[in-house]
């Protein structure tokens, strides 16, 4: 039983399928819903492709795909390049040199496979249709949806991109039974912040051991999770899909110091511990701006302690230039004036311009000092 959310964008529009135990039917899940390929191409990594590849290509070539092709990049942070990107624009070319052969990229992985892939196949040919199936939790719940998809360049993270929504995307839950502790914490990050910004609801279900349960993969908790959050996105991005009006900047919650972090650190953080410590900065800046009081602060760093994400990075202060440096390339950082995406009460937010300077830092010296 697969759970549907419908991302309503005209005639880009394309269902979310959420469920467990249904990569084995994707060829048929595809031929549902109208796509009617006879090539794909595999763009996957070294970590999920024993795993999954196998069950994917049998279920494609049971409903009549003749070649299933595969193509691997690096599982981490540092894969999401040019050169990878590149290599993986070289591989659609050797494969399916031809217009009439043009395939349906398919994209095995996490958040990196699912950018990179989908970037590639925005401009493979102008644009070939792809589908993301993602398995991790952070991708399922965050960055399969939406259509954002780019590649990290000159030290700059997703400067490079397009927006291109995929045709479908289905989350295997299932999949992430095969996820390290780390990662699946990793991705509770991404749910704390549509609690905390988006839906007051689902903030108050994580504190009332819906966050545990998510922890642990219980079935039914994690359907129901990452549907909302899901549906939340989906909301967003049907008001504001080339992110023009403001509005798709609440999903930026804690990642414009977040992002900072992530690249000055060298992704020795995940994604989502950047996006945990970014979060409180964010909360520390509204608090001292009056946007939030200190039980909202509380609540939010009591639920990140819970999933044993980081509120802090200390013991790293070489770290503080090079983060100004990489908070001066953020995309949303207009005529020299900063952006930032503040919380008030558990899901409402404000975003604020020109925050002092010296508060931005002093904040940021706060969390990597040495304690």
């Amino acid at each position: 039983m697969l759970t549907r959310v419908d991302v309503a964008l005209g005639p880009r529009a394309y269902p979310v399928l959420v469920g467990s135990h249904c990569l084995e039917q994707i060829g048929t899940t595809l031929r549902a819903n109208g796509l009617t390929h006879t090539n794909a191409f595999v763009l996957t990594n070294p970590v999920v492709a024993p795993l999954y590849f196998p069950k994917l290509e049998h279920s494609l070539t049971e409903v009549g795909f003749q070649r299933v092709v595969r193509h691997e990049i690096p599982a981490t942070e540092e894969g999401k390049n040019w050169e990878q990107f590149s290599a993986t624009c070289a591989a659609l070319l050797e494969h399916f040199p031809d217009a009439g052969t043009a395939p349906l990229v398919i994209l095995l992985g996490g958040g990196v496979v699912g950018d990179l892939g989908g970037f590639a196949a925005a401009v493979y040919r102008r644009g070939v249709p792809f589908v993301q199936v993602p398995t991790t939790l952070l991708a399922a719940v965050d960055s399969s949806v939406g259509g954002k998809v780019a590649v990290n360049f000159g030290g700059v993270k997703n400067i490079m991109g397009a927006f291109s929504q995929p045709r479908l995307v289905l989350c295997d839950l299932a999949t992430l039974n095969t996820l390290s502790p780390r990662e699946i914490r990793s991705g509770t990050a991404e749910i704390i912040k549509y609690g905390a910004v988006c839906c007051g609801d689902l903030f108050e279900e994580l504190e009332a051991g819906a966050l545990e349960k998510l922890l642990e993969l219980e079935p039914q908790t994690l359907v129901s999770v990452v549907s909302r959050c899901v549906q939340l996105k989906a909301s967003v991005v049907e008001r504001d899909e080339f992110d023009k009006l403001g509005i798709r900047n609440v999903l930026n919650f804690g990642h414009t110091i977040g992002h900072a972090l992530e690249l000055s650190a060298h992704y020795e953080l995940t994604h989502g511990e950047a996006i945990s410590v970014g979060m409180v900065a964010a909360t520390r800046i509204a608090r001292h701006l009056g946007l939030c009081d200190a039980s909202f602060q509380s609540r939010l760093e009591a639920l990140l302690n819970r999933a044993q994400l980081p509120l802090a990075y200390h013991g790293h202060p070489e770290l503080f230039e090079p983060m100004l440096k990489a908070l001066q390339l953020d995309k949303k950082f207009r005529n020299g004036k900063n952006l930032f995406v503040l919380p008030k009460t558990p899901g409402n937010w404000e975003q604020v311009e020109d925050i002092p300077w010296p508060l931005v830092h002093e904040t940021i010296r706060e969390l990597i000092s040495v304690k």
